[in-house]
């Protein structure tokens, strides 16, 4: 059960330091704009403009200017609060750590307790030190569980503060002129919450996963799912999904996904990939491969790609090779060898094209 806690707990948290320094650039981006218009305006002698609009132009650059901070505190709060994410993280996985420390204590204690009851003599005293170990096993469950749900509740409260900071400013702007904020906003909870659902029911279906395989062996081949329903700057939707499935002792391991571009409602792209990985049992040579098609708007196959790769892992050895077709079946490749003895990166087998001969071997 604790590692099951553990699973459902983990995050890239390189991830969100960066994400939380891309929002960090884009408030100093906003608090840069803002002081810009306001100096562009005090420039302009007043000499060279003395009607009676000039006030009424500063006045509205200013509240122009004031919406822009406002945004940029907000954006600044979402950064702050990535970042407050990401320490809990941290942290978290520092205690997961001391806490796999004390349960594996507690297992190599049991063990030692277990072959020392074949005895007559000390099968006793084994009973109860097995006992006292379980008790303890499962005092650390519950600090596990409460910890789970700290960090459970730090992301509730961050996740509550980038909301309603949205909803604030947004009414903030709406009050101070900006009359498509709070209408831009419940744009962006619409366009927001088809990301949010597809995370959700893919968090849903992965925990009931690492809920079934709670005890470490598989007892399903399917190991996690994946949902997407992102949308670009340019109104362009990216959805799909993907499974990735294991052998039972974790030696092989295959990924299959689908995706589609669809922007206005027509579809402007698909994708279909799939690849795997099987590790030799004792080698630690493992091999891999896949492929991937490729669709544009009218449905016709443009990219066609295959790919396949041999390493060896104690040697840091890696051998890997991808062929292309495009839309007019024109073939490229590309080859990467990294070992102790040779490596080149993006090599080709591909012929290449030899350069005319001189004009004076042309008969020119």
């Amino acid at each position: 059960m604790v590692a099951f806690l553990f699973k459902e707990s983990t995050a890239k948290t390189t991830k969100l330091e960066v994400a939380a320094k891309d929002w960090a650039d884009a408030a100093n981006k906003l608090s840069e704009a803002a002081q810009t218009i306001r100096t562009m305006v005090k420039a302009i002698p007043y000499e060279a403009w003395t009607m009676d609009d000039r006030p009424l132009y500063e006045s509205a650059v200013e509240d122009f200017g004031q919406q822009l901070d406002a945004l940029a505190q907000y954006i600044d709060a979402v950064q702050i609060s990535i970042m407050v994410v990401a320490y809990a993280l941290f942290t978290y996985s520092i205690f997961a750590f001391g806490m796999a420390v004390y349960l594996d204590a507690l297992a190599i204690c049991v063990g030692a307790a277990a072959a020392a009851s074949v005895t007559v003599v000390g099968a006793p005293a084994s009973a109860t030190v097995i006992a006292e170990c379980q008790a303890l096993a499962s005092t650390g469950l519950t600090i596990t569980a409460v910890a789970t749900g700290v960090l459970a509740a730090v992301a509730t409260g961050v996740a509550m503060v980038m909301g309603g900071g949205a909803l604030l400013t947004a009414n903030s702007q709406q009050d101070n002129g900006a009359t498509g904020a709070f209408d831009a906003f419940k744009k962006a909870v619409v366009t927001g919450g088809a990301a949010a659902g597809a995370n959700l029911l893919q968090g849903a279906a992965n925990s009931g996963l690492n809920f079934l395989n709670r005890s470490g062996v598989k007892m399903f081949p399917l190991a996690e799912v994946d949902f997407d329903a992102d949308r670009d700057i340019e109104n362009t939707w990216n959805v799909g999904g993907g499974v990735k499935l294991t052998t039972p002792e974790g030696q092989g391991e295959a990924e299959a996904g689908y995706h589609a571009k669809i922007k206005d409602g027509h579809v402007q792209g698909q994708e279909l990939e799939a690849k795997g990985k099987w590790t030799h049992p004792g080698s630690d040579v493992g091999i891999g491969g896949g492929g991937k098609l490729e669709w544009d708007e009218n449905e016709n196959l443009k990219n066609k790609s295959v790919n396949v790769g041999v390493e060896h892992g104690p040697s840091g050895s890696k051998v890997e090779y991808e062929a292309n077709w495009d839309e007019n079946n024109k073939y490229s490749d590309k080859y990467n060898v990294n070992t102790p003895i040779f490596n080149r990166t993006d090599g080709s087998f591909e012929k290449k094209q030899e350069d005319p001969p001189p004009p004076w071997d042309q008969g020119l």
